[in-house]
């Protein structure tokens, strides 16, 4: 939408872009202009637009032919038609098709001496002079910044923001398995459908929450701090594997594994590679299983369900691009994965 409003406003050479002027501007501005009640789905979701999109089309005047006096951005005080009302810019015999160079004479600005007492923020305006010999020019306006128009500038300006959560780099890292990473980010969100959340939904099953249960165990209904890894069968599943990464210490916690990740985050080293390669498989794992006696009535023992975490983890690490030094191939080796002798350092 934001590369179609920046042909409407650049006068892109297009047919559609003409008959936009032709047909739907018929002379008026884009920025003022609004979407009537039989316009079409597209065009008014281009107007829609406007309002976040306006304030980053900035013109870099130069001689002021082609910018709009009133309605453009080109000034630090913003569109000056945000203060001066059509009235107001008429009255003084102006036009509201005029552009930065109508108002402009003989190296100062030409409307009334009373609009500096009206409007005291046009004082600011004495320094500003135009160019004559440099053209007008749009760019995109993203704070101080300035550049060439591109969807990815678009993005980053009007993109929802939030702060950058610590735990971003346990989920999507390097050579992670994207399905897991995406399995783990719903856990990091407590999004996964467990037992608890649709009790707080649906206020109609309290009266029998006593019959729903952790498919797993049998004895609490799930949650995403019971499935991940305190119920006695994921527990037990933890058990199992933790040793394999270094992490026989860390009991089976949510909270204490992801703080265990966290503490290493920065960490470059393969082992701590592999531990979130291996956390992100058992989440996984772990969730099909229960997934699959509830849908599917199919059960697999704790062992079944080791044995796929670890062959998981174990073709991962087959096909990851690791260095080839003595660290590596150790870690390979006790992963029972062939490695070549030669050694690259780091």
């Amino acid at each position: 939408m934001a590369s179609h409003i920046w042909s409407i406003v650049t006068k892109r050479d297009s047919l559609w872009v003409e008959w936009v002027h032709s047909y739907r501007l018929k002379g008026k501005n884009f920025w003022v202009c609004k979407a009537t009640s039989n316009a079409t789905w597209s065009w008014r979701k281009i107007i829609q637009m406007t309002h976040s999109i306006r304030k980053h089309v900035w013109s870099d005047v130069g001689n002021g032919r082609n910018t709009s006096a009133w309605f453009d951005l080109w000034s630090d005080l913003g569109p000056l038609g945000d203060f001066l009302s059509p009235r107001t810019i008429t009255d003084a015999d102006f036009r509201l098709d005029d552009t930065v160079f109508n108002i402009y004479s003989n190296g100062t600005w030409i409307w009334p001496l009373a609009w500096r007492n009206l409007f005291p923020v046009l004082i600011q305006m004495d320094h500003f002079h135009l160019n004559p010999t440099k053209s007008d020019r749009l760019l995109w306006k993203d704070g101080s910044d300035c550049q060439d128009f591109s969807s990815s500038a678009v993005w980053h300006s009007i993109r929802h923001r939030e702060a950058e959560v610590d735990w971003s780099g346990i989920v999507w890292f390097a050579q992670c398995i994207p399905r897991h990473a995406f399995m783990m980010w719903l856990i990091m969100k407590r999004k996964l459908l467990t037992q608890d959340r649709i009790l707080q939904w649906d206020l109609s099953r309290r009266k029998n929450m006593n019959m729903m249960c952790c498919l797993l165990c049998y004895e609490n209904y799930d949650s995403h701090h019971h499935l991940f890894f305190e119920c006695k069968f994921s527990d037990e599943v933890w058990n199992m594997i933790r040793g394999k990464v270094g992490m026989a210490a860390v009991r089976s916690r949510w909270v204490d594994i992801i703080e265990w990740l966290c503490a290493r985050l920065r960490s470059k080293r393969v082992e701590v590679y592999v531990a979130k390669i291996l956390v992100a498989a058992a989440a996984y794992t772990i969730w099909q299983e229960r997934n699959a006696r509830l849908f599917r009535n199919q059960l697999r023992p704790p062992e079944m369900v080791k044995d796929t975490i670890l062959k998981t983890v174990r073709y991962k690490l087959m096909g990851a691009k690791l260095k080839n030094n003595a660290r590596v191939r150790k870690l390979l080796g006790d992963w029972e994965i062939e490695t070549e002798t030669k050694d690259d350092g780091g």
